[in-house]
């Protein structure tokens, strides 16, 4: 678990075992202390009463100094739970999902569970503060290259390694024996003014909070079987509001539902609001929610995705109604921002009554290529072509089981993947998903289908579709794709140059050809910075550079990017292992 935090002075570590939860009234950290609660496993089975138990954290977090910084490790169940409480007094900063060591044995009816949550909440209201934090390049064992292709850019790259996202996959925590993995991290992250103390409060033998582990483990699922009645659907695309198309549908009629609607970031959706109240927000949330509760088969799943923080809200209605089966962590690193970068997309997967066996984890589900999907790569492999080309010749083992954080489905990035929609998914996404919860020819639906991927993906792996999308211009362009499928073209690239939607908050650049590379220009002014002895200004490259400045104002966005590799080794020269 190799990082390294910039001029930190690491944390000292205390500890505090509490049995009692009473105990916590003890507790008073002050203001150069970072607080760590490190929870047992609570909610095996959500009973929807979190107890005074989270009432007494609560009431500690209120104590907390002003300038503090509170973090929980905790199952994502119980970090949903306890979520609110803390929320009274504390202002949410970051959910981090964290990978763990092993997996409880999983059952034929969810995921493996390979992650924990790491709550942090301040009570100060600005950004977090905390050290920049980055982790130590990984490479591939087959190839010896970076995990991560950087596609030509690796000379704007910190030479230690890339800053820290908020998943953890290179972590050995063990969070029922220990998490020092993750408090080292932490006090290196926060060792900055005015800390000096990482306070961890372990609570895994608090009394109260051990019963209700035992209470919870004893509770049995009430839900009855019911058998299934046959319903013929056939595959169609609807053009119109969501939550009106949903209740034209048949109860229980439904073998997979899946959700990923706007998440009420203020994202540039055609013709669609993205900015509501947040109240406003998530009552039109457990609206659809429970549409989708009432159309779905009994023992059929429904997964909904978002960010961590809505995702939480999510939990907590569903589970007041449904029964919840698997929280996958999605690793999806979009456009780099902020000093921790954001790459934690949720996916809660809940079943109406008691679920099926999951129809992609059986001996003989799927054909060749649906199996493939259920698998995903093993740690440190990279996925250029020519080096997975030749693992296959060599029968390589780079793949391993199915978990509960998947790491290999990347964004789309590139303009010929994307078609004119700002938040594509990438279909492997979908095929996994749908091999995973159903089987050929059930019904899949998608209530916010967007430009189309979940219902092609439908098609192309032999399942029947509802896709219900309000957008005229979408649901078009759905059609369009369909049509594209039928007559065996690839529906997944795009066939009209650059896309006109763009996810990113930074312009696109128009097409050029460029008469000197950028990366040269880059080196150009790293060149020029080792002769400074300083970072140059735009001025001092138009005196010393050997290019016309005029490069520089037409190929970048930003007098920072130019600057890329100049920064990148100023930094590089302080960097050291921790």
């Amino acid at each position: 678990m190799a990082h390294w935090s910039e001029n930190s002075a690491r944390l000292k570590l205390r500890t505090s075992r509490v049995g009692e939860i009473k105990q916590l009234k003890n507790l008073s950290p002050g203001p150069s202390m970072v607080t760590v609660l490190w929870l047992p496993k609570i909610l095996s089975a959500y009973d929807g009463n979190c107890g005074a138990s989270y009432e007494e954290i609560a009431l500690l977090a209120n104590r907390l100094d002003k300038s503090a910084t509170l973090c929980v490790v905790a199952t994502p169940p119980d970090a949903a739970a306890l979520l609110p409480f803390l929320q009274k007094s504390l202002k949410f900063q970051m959910w981090i999902a964290v990978k763990t060591v092993r997996a409880p044995k999983g059952s034929a009816k969810s995921l493996p569970a390979r992650h924990v949550s790491l709550l942090i909440l301040t009570r100060y209201k600005s950004a977090l503060r905390h050290v920049p934090t980055r982790i130590k390049y990984t490479f591939c064992p087959a190839c010896g290259k970076t995990t991560k292709d950087y596609g030509g850019k690796k000379h704007v790259y910190h030479r230690y390694g890339t800053l820290m996202s908020d998943v953890w996959t290179d972590t050995d925590c063990d969070p029922g024996k220990n998490i020092r993995a993750v408090t080292r991290r932490l006090r290196d992250m926060f060792g900055l003014s005015p800390y000096k103390h990482l306070l961890l409060v372990d609570l895994r033998r608090c009394k109260e909070l051990v019963q209700r582990r035992r209470n919870s483990d004893a509770r049995k699922l009430k839900s009855k079987k019911v058998k299934v009645v046959p319903v013929t659907i056939r595959s169609r695309l609807i053009n119109k509001d969501c939550t009106q198309a949903l209740k034209s549908l048949r109860s229980d009629s439904i073998d997979f539902c899946f959700a990923d609607l706007p998440y009420n970031l203020n994202k540039r959706y055609y013709r669609c609001k993205d900015s509501l109240e947040e109240e406003e927000y998530f009552a039109w949330c457990n609206e659809w929610l429970s549409e989708l509760h009432r159309v779905l088969k009994p023992g059929r799943t429904l997964a909904v995705l978002n960010v961590p923080q809505w995702a939480a809200k999510h939990f907590l209605f569903l589970a007041s109604i449904m029964d919840f089966q698997t929280w996958i962590v999605w690793d999806a690193l979009g456009f780099p921002s902020r000093k921790i970068m954001p790459a934690h997309y949720a996916i809660l997967c809940f079943s109406k009554g008691i679920p099926r066996a999951l129809p992609g984890m059986g001996s003989a589900a799927g054909n060749g290529s649906e199996k493939n999907y259920l698998r995903q790569r093993a740690k440190f492999y990279c996925v250029r072509g020519a080096c997975v080309k030749k693992r296959r010749l060599l029968g390589e083992r780079d793949q391993t089981n199915l978990s509960d954080i998947w790491s290999d489905v990347h964004r789309l990035t590139h303009n010929s993947r994307r078609v004119s929609h700002p938040c594509q998914l990438p279909p492997l996404l979908m095929r996994r998903l749908f091999s995973l919860f159903t089987k050929r020819k059930e019904v899949i639906l998608d209530c916010v289908n967007g430009a189309g991927t979940s219902t092609l993906v439908a098609e192309e792996i032999e399942r029947r579709y509802i896709g219900i999308e309000l957008s005229r211009r979408y649901h078009n362009l759905a059609l369009k794709r369909h049509r594209l499928l039928k007559i065996r073209e690839n529906p997944f690239i795009s066939n009209n140059g650059t896309p006109t939607s763009k996810n990113s908050p930074v312009e696109r650049l128009p097409k050029r050809k460029y008469k000197v590379s950028k990366k040269e220009l880059q080196l150009e002014v790293k060149r020029i910075a080792d002769t400074l002895g300083r970072m140059p200004k735009r001025e001092d490259v138009e005196k010393l550079g050997t290019y016309s400045i005029r490069y520089f104002d037409q190929y970048f966005v930003s007098w920072a990017e130019a600057c890329g590799a100049a920064r990148a080794a100023t930094l590089s020269r302080t960097a050291t292992t921790n």
